[in-house]
């Protein structure tokens, strides 16, 4: 059997997702693999690519891939005022696109035509100039497959973190976090997990949402009437975990190797030690989908789209670990 396709998104394509998922797809570790195919306007992807050696070559079908070297494959879903985009900027055009090139790998994916989907940076503006109900990837995924709550993971080198509440403000965390929240979002992320990452029963920790884990009440009650609980209830139903322990040494237990997971309570508890420890490989992937998502984890740098060379200093690493990621987990997954 030959190698199986990979679908790459190029995201919003006013920002770096056609840059970097274009370099992750002539990148021979992932070329190793895969036959990766970029899903996106083929125009957009011209554009960033016209002075380099590497040659455009416009599928309407995966039957036609071109598997010669330095040929980037480009699976064309064009969008009719693609013309009028303005690169640095959110924008309705970018929303529309980007949401048409992830309901194109997702259709691939279900049929498994594809072996997994790696989605490129989205804008959150341009998915509501687009008039999307979306926050973003992961709850546009979930609705699109049918497949009802996911989880968010991230993971970077061997850390890996469960995001329990995700884009919400800070001060929203503590009213949106309940103890069936909690047991919810650890239930299903666990057993996605024994499936694709092939663990027979995952550790846990959990993170404390205060400093000190609450210090028993006197620097907040949370963990007293919320993760405790949850954590009891967790393990009455078989699930390997402990805590709350403070984040901070929870992380230095876990990057010890103590444990498989971290279910982390809120955003940051999970990115900044990610980005600290390994900033060019942290990739997102969505547990609960039929088939394996991934995508890097970081956004569409609209800042880097000024000069004559737009993106070139954009780092198409983590790119490249989520091609890697989403390639591993469909050994286990498929």
């Amino acid at each position: 059997m030959g190698k199986p396709f990979l679908a790459i998104t190029t995201g919003d394509p006013a920002g770096c997702g056609p840059w970097v998922g274009a370099r992750a797809a002539l990148d021979k570790r992932v070329t190793r693999r895969a036959r990766p195919v970029l899903v996106g306007d083929a125009w957009v992807v011209h554009r960033h690519f016209r002075k380099t050696p590497a040659q455009v070559a416009v599928l309407t079908n995966l039957s036609e891939y071109d598997p010669r070297p330095h040929r980037l494959n480009v699976l064309h879903v064009p969008h009719p005022h693609i013309a009028s985009l303005i690169l640095g900027k959110p924008q309705k055009v970018g929303g529309v696109s980007a949401a048409l090139a992830v309901r194109t790998a997702v259709a691939l994916a279900q049929i498994r035509r594809v072996a997994a989907v790696v989605t490129g940076p989205v804008s959150k503006e341009s998915f509501k100039a687009a008039g999307l109900p979306f926050a973003g990837h992961t709850e546009m995924l979930a609705a699109l497959s049918g497949s009802g709550p996911v989880e968010m993971l991230m993971t970077a080198k061997n850390l890996r973190a469960l995001l329990v509440t995700r884009h919400i403000p800070l001060n929203a965390v503590s009213r949106q976090l309940t103890a069936k929240v909690l047991v919810n979002s650890v239930l299903r992320a666990d057993r996605w997990i024994r499936s694709a990452w092939a663990l027979r029963r995952p550790s846990w920790v959990v993170c404390g949402l205060n400093p000190h884990a609450g210090d028993n009440g006197l620097l907040g009650r949370e963990e007293i009437r919320t993760v405790i609980p949850a954590v009891k209830i967790l393990r009455k139903k078989g699930i390997n975990a402990v805590g709350p322990f403070p984040a901070d040494v929870t992380w230095a237990k876990h990057r010890a190797g103590a444990f498989d997971f971290v279910a982390c309570l809120y955003h940051d508890q999970a990115m900044i030690p990610l980005k600290v420890a390994a900033a060019r490989e942290v990739v997102n992937v969505t547990a609960g989908l039929s088939f394996i998502r991934t995508s890097p984890g970081h956004g569409t740098a609209f800042d880097l789209a000024q000069g004559r060379t737009p993106f070139l200093r954009a780092d198409p690493e983590a790119t490249v670990q989520a091609c890697l990621t989403a390639l591993r987990l469909a050994d286990n997954f498929l």
